[in-house]
Parts: structure tokens; sequence; C-alpha cells
């Protein structure tokens, strides 16, 4: 079985998927690092990971009886029995970016449902299993790419559902990233992009230190992206001023989901952090997100609709309790769109893994573990 790792982000995906069918002796798991420009960090995390991996250009000349990944490009040129394809977002949320989209920026479809992620040259199915957290992606795949309907899955979401397993460990979290009991913790989170929170309201994470309550501790995470495309060390000086005032942050590679099961309130973009805290009960606060590549009919879209909007000339804790008031709408969304079959992704997918390796499942129950605590950066 041959992981196909495109970038961290989808790196943190599939150890979701691996770790399910990991402890069998019958399989030989390798990883490979699938070319890609935001691919940075991959490599460093693969050894950390000590796993056994297998350069791409061997890759492509191998045969493996299946191939996993979270990102869909060039997994077409591994020679492999079966294909598996799980997406590495909360759902899909983005049409495809106007930048690279050949045709009518107008007509461009949902990314990682449409035909020309799905089919190869010749037009038939590359994956085997493509799988989805909800019914509605279904409904998006007909009408984008009806060749791969039979090839999708809806399995819920196994980020979601690890995130829900770690809830009850909330003080845990906090007490890992070192919140006192008293403190009210505001996680902001930002995806990548010029439309991302960190490259348009960056003066946000100064804003909060200077306007909140001392008993406010503030922690950001930055989405993979954003370090593999401006480097560790770049990022880590850009945030220096904002650390300097009191701000954490989340290591690049490190696992958010500690920190929104940790997070009283969240500030975010329209990212997938923003979906999975809403799925968790934590009010979010959402920056505008006006010109991006946002899908009009996604969670994202929806759960910003029903959300207060940051802007510059409000106080901030004004606009947290706005979000807060907002947390049941908020929820009522997220609860309906973000995963269907809540808590049986685990059981779902590993079905689905055994089928495409045509092995018989173990007979042992499997659950998913609870998440670890992320590591902040250390002081420069």
């Amino acid at each position: 079985m041959l992981v196909g790792v495109h970038t961290i982000t989808s790196l943190m995906r599939l150890e979701d998927h691996v770790m399910l069918v990991e402890g069998d002796p019958r399989l030989q798991i390798l990883y490979t690092q699938v070319p890609d420009r935001l691919g940075d960090g991959v490599g460093k995390c693969l050894a950390e990971l000590e796993v056994r991996t297998l350069p791409w250009q061997e890759a492509v000349q191998g045969s493996f009886d299946l191939t996993v990944s979270a990102s869909l490009h060039r997994m077409g040129e591994v020679p492999a029995k079966k294909r598996f394809s799980a997406p590495h977002g909360a759902g899909f949320t983005k049409l495809w970016p106007a930048w690279a989209w050949p045709g009518d920026a107008d007509a461009r479809p949902v990314y990682g449902l449409d035909r020309e992620s799905l089919l190869d040259a010749v037009g038939g199915p590359i994956f085997d299993a493509l799988v989805v957290p909800h019914p509605d992606h279904i409904t998006t795949l007909a009408r984008q790419c009806p060749e791969s309907v039979p090839y999708a899955l809806v399995t819920g979401d196994p980020c979601l559902d690890r995130l829900l397993a770690s809830a009850s460990r909330r003080e845990h979290y906090r007490t890992g990233l070192g919140v006192r009991p008293a403190q009210v913790l505001v996680a902001v989170a930002s995806t990548w992009g010029r439309h991302s929170l960190i490259a348009t309201q960056r003066d946000v994470l100064l804003r909060l230190t200077a306007e909140l309550p001392a008993n406010h501790r503030v922690i950001a995470t930055l989405h993979p992206a954003v370090w593999a495309e401006h480097g560790t060390r770049q990022v880590r000086n850009w945030m220096r001023e904002v650390r300097a005032v009191g701000v954490d942050l989340i290591d690049v590679g490190e696992d958010w989901r500690g920190l929104v099961a940790a997070a009283d309130l969240l500030v975010a973009d329209h990212g997938s952090l923003a979906a999975y805290a809403a799925a968790t009960r934590v009010p979010v606060l959402f920056s505008p997100f006006g010109g991006t590549d946002v899908d009009s009919s996604s969670v994202v879209a929806e759960l910003a609709a029903v959300s207060p909007r940051l802007v510059a000339d409000v106080p901030l804790l004004t606009q947290l309790q706005a979000a807060v008031h907002a947390q049941p709408a908020q929820w009522r969304v997220a609860r309906r769109r973000v995963a269907a079959m809540r808590g049986q992704s685990a059981e779902v997918l590993r079905q689905c893994l055994y089928r495409l390796l045509e092995l018989p499942e173990p007979e042992e129950a499997t659950a998913w573990p609870q998440v670890p605590v992320p590591r902040l950066v250390d002081g420069d």
C-alpha cells in the first residue's frame, strides 16, 4: 500500500486513514512525496514519523495493491490495482481558482469534484474510491462528473470524529497549551492565500491583545501552506511582532484540533477550521472573505451568512460577544452540513480500505484515538 503525500495538510488527513490499517501484519505501508508546489516540509514530517519512504521517481515505476491520497493530482501516474482518495478539508468548499481555470471564470466547478481532477486522459475515473463526508457532495459530483458517482462513498468525516472524540479532554488540552483555569482562550485560524486572514487582517492579532481583558489568551494557527509557501524562518519573523505582545503560535506541522478542543472562541476566515469549530459548538467570528473562491453553496458560505463579520470600527469584545450569540445558529448549520454519519467514519472507512485491498477485515472493533496537544513555537 502506497500513501501519496502532497502537502503537510494532506499528510495530517492521511494519518487519520492510515491508522485504521497500519497495525495489520499483512500490510507493508510505504509513503511517497508527490511533487507539489506547496510540499515544502513534507520530507521532514515523514522523517519524524519514522515511516518507510519511496522516492516519487520509483513510485511511478512501481506496482501497488492500493494507493491512498488526500489530494488528487498526479496520483493517476502511479501504477496500482486500486486508488483511494479523501478530501483534505471540511468537504469540498472552493471553486477552481480563477487563475488556473482555462474556461469562463463564472463557470468554474467545485474543486475536487470535477472532471478535470477525477478523470484520466481518455475520460475514465482515476479513483476506485472517492470518499466524501456528506451526501451533498454526491449531488455536486453527479452534476460535475457523473462518471465518478459509482465510485463515491459517504463515510462521514474522520477529522470531525477525532475532534469530537477529544472533546471530553478539553481541560487536558487547555493545560497542555498553558491556559490557566480562569482564562478565556481565543483561537485565531488563518488559511493561506491573498484573501486569508493573515494576509488581510493581520492587525487583528495586535488588536486582540490590546483590546481584550487581561483574562483572555490568544493562540493562532496558520495553514501549513502559509509556512510552505513562504518558509518557516520568514513566517516566524513576520509573526515576531504579534508574539512579542503575547500571541502564541501553533508550530508548523502540528495538529490544530487540540487548539479547537481547548478554545472558547474562534476568529477565522474561509478555511475549514471555522466549520469544524462550529460543529463542536465553538463560537466563530468570521473575517470578511469577499472575492475568494469559496463556493456560494458550501457549508463555509452558509456559516458565514449566519455569523458576524470582523470589522475595524467596533470593539473586538463586542464582536466576540456577537459570535457567542450566533453560536446556536452556527451549530445548526454545521450539524446539518459538515458531515453525515457522525461517529461512524472509522468503521466505514476501514471497511472501504479492506474492500479495496481485497483482504478480510480484522474482527477487532476500531475507534478514533484522541488528538495530541499541539506544540507552540518556542521563543526566538
